[in-house]
C-alpha cells in the first residue's frame, strides 16, 4: 500500500466564479465547475477548473475554458475526489442508491443473484442519468456442499469432491459473472469454518479461470487459508485476516505475485471489539444516518471479543501500509456492523486512525480498485474518464469525517445528491 503520491499543480484559488445559483439534482450532464482542489486518484491538483460534456471529462485545468457552459460554482477550501469503489459488498434492493449518498459510485458485488448481473452490464455501459452505483459482480460463489454461502437464500450451485471444475466456472461465466469468486478453508486453520472444497480443487478453480481470462479471487478468514489462496494462484484476497499478524513470508510472496487485499477492517472491527462505529463513526456523522440504520452499525458487535484479535487486526493493517501489497478498501455491507455507503467511509476511517496517509487511503477506493478490478473509465479524475465525482468542502487531510457529508454528488455527469 506503500505510495509516492506527488502535489503536481497549484496556484491562487478564485473566490467567484460566475455568479449563479447552485444546483441541487440536475437533468444535465454538461457542466463546468470550479476553481477546486483535487485529489484525482493518485496526484493532487490545485485550483483547477473540471469540464464535464455528456457526462465525460473534456478538461482539466488551472484555467477556466473558453467554451460557455452551466457553471457549478465552489466555495473556498473545497476539493473534488473520484467517485468512490467500494470492493467489497453485496448488493440488492435499494443498496446502490444507498452508496451513492455518501459518494460510492461503483461497488464490487462478492456474492449475489446472478439475475442481477445483465442489468448492471448494461447499466454501466450507459452514461444516462441513474440514481445508483454501478456494479460489477461475481455472482455465485464457487463453495463446498454445506460451505459459506449455502446458507443464504439461494443457492450457490456447490461444487462437490467430484463435481466438475470446468463446468462450474463455465456456468458462472454463461450467467454474466465478471470475476470468480471462491471460498477456502485450509485443513488445520485456526479460525474453523463451514465445509471447504480442498486445496487441489481450489488450485484447479484458480487455474480454469485464468485459462478463460477471469480474476481468481478468494474469500479466506484465517493466515492458512491466506497462505494457501496465494500459493494457488489467487488475484486477491477478499478479507483479511485477526487470528495473528500476517508473516514476513506471506506479505513478500503477495508482492512479488502481485496479489491484492481487501481486508473488510471494519466489519472484522466489529466482531473482535465493536466499539469503532459508536465511538468514532456515528459521532461524526451527526444526521447523516438514520437512526434505524444507525442501530444497525452499532449493535449485535464483539461476538469474538477478544484484545489478541483486535491488536492483530490492527497490527496487519499497519503491515499492509508498510508494504507495497495493493490494499483495496471494502466494507463487506450489509453485513452485521456495516451499512452501505457509510461503512465505506467508515473503513477509510479505520485507515486515518491507523495512521494511514489519506492520500493512500482514498487511492484505495478509487484509482487502485479500478486497475486491480480491470474497470475502465472510473476511479480517476483525468480528461476521458467518466464524470463520477464527490465533492466535499474540506481535504481529507484535515480528517476523513469530511466524506460522511458530501456536498455533491455526480454520476455520470448528473449531480444526484
Amino acid at each position: 500500500m506503500k505510495k509516492r503520491i506527488w502535489i503536481i499543480g497549484s496556484g491562487v484559488v478564485a473566490l467567484l466564479l460566475w455568479l449563479l445559483p447552485e444546483p441541487t439534482t440536475t437533468d444535465d450532464n454538461s457542466f463546468t465547475l470550479g476553481p477546486v482542489n483535487i485529489f484525482n486518484g493518485e496526484n493532487v491538483l490545485m485550483a483547477q477548473y473540471v469540464s464535464v460534456e455528456e457526462g465525460i471529462i473534456t478538461h482539466i485545468d488551472s484555467q477556466p475554458p473558453r467554451a460557455h457552459q452551466r457553471v457549478y460554482s465552489t466555495k473556498l477550501d473545497q476539493w473534488l475526489i473520484p467517485g468512490l469503489i467500494d470492493s467489497h459488498v453485496h448488493a440488492w434492493g435499494k443498496a446502490r442508491g444507498h452508496a451513492l449518498d455518501f459518494g460510492v459510485t461503483t461497488v464490487i458485488d462478492l456474492f449475489g443473484h446472478p439475475s442481477q448481473l445483465g442489468k448492471a452490464r448494461h447499466q454501466r455501459r450507459s452514461v444516462s442519468f441513474q440514481q445508483e452505483a454501478d456494479m460489477w459482480g461475481a455472482g455465485r460463489l464457487v463453495t463446498a456442499p454445506k460451505g459459506h454461502g449455502t446458507q443464504f437464500g439461494f443457492s450457490p450451485h456447490p461444487l462437490a469432491s467430484d463435481g466438475s471444475v470446468e463446468d462450474a466456472v463455465s456456468e458462472r461465466i454463461a450467467e454474466g459473472s465478471d470475476f470468480i469468486k471462491i471460498v477456502y478453508t485450509a485443513e488445520g486453520a485456526d479460525y474453523p469454518h463451514r465445509p471447504s472444497i480442498s486445496y487441489q480443487q481450489l488450485q484447479h478453480v484458480i487455474h480454469v479461470a485464468h485459462a478463460q481470462q477471469m480474476l481468481a479471487v478468494v474469500h479466506v478468514a484465517d493466515h492458512l487459508s491466506a497462505e494457501h489462496a496465494v500459493a494457488a494462484g489467487a488475484d486477491g484476497l477478499v478479507h483479511g485476516f485477526f487470528d495473528k499478524p500476517m508473516s514476513e513470508e506471506l506479505i513478500d510472496t503477495m508482492e512479488q505475485l502481485k496479489v491484492f487485499i481487501v481486508p473488510t477492517n471494519i466489519i472484522y472491527e466489529h466482531l473482535v471489539h465493536g466499539e469503532f462505529n459508536k465511538q468514532v463513526v456515528l459521532p461524526a456523522c451527526g444526521d447523516c444516518f438514520n437512526k434505524t440504520n444507525a442501530n444497525n452499525l452499532s449493535g449485535g458487535g464483539a461476538s469474538m471479543v477478544s484484545t489478541t484479535f483486535y491488536n492483530n487486526l490492527k497490527t496487519n493493517t499497519r503491515l499492509l501500509a508498510e508494504s507495497d501489497v495493493d490494499v483495496l478498501v471494502g466494507s463487506d455491507a450489509p453485513n452485521p456492523g456495516t451499512a452501505h455507503g457509510i461503512s465505506l467511509i467508515a473503513e477509510l476511517m479505520w485507515l486515518e486512525a491507523q495512521g494511514i496517509n489519506w492520500q493512500s487511503a482514498i487511492n484505495s477506493a478509487t484509482a487502485l480498485p479500478a486497475k486491480r478490478w480491470r474497470i475502465e473509465n472510473r476511479g480517476l479524475l483525468l480528461v476521458g474518464q467518466r464524470a463520477d465525482m464527490v465533492l466535499i468542502d474540506s481535504s481529507p487531510e484535515r480528517g476523513m469525517e469530511v466524506l460522511l457529508n458530501p456536498t455533491a454528488v455526480w454520476k455520470n455527469g448528473y449531480q444526484v445528491r
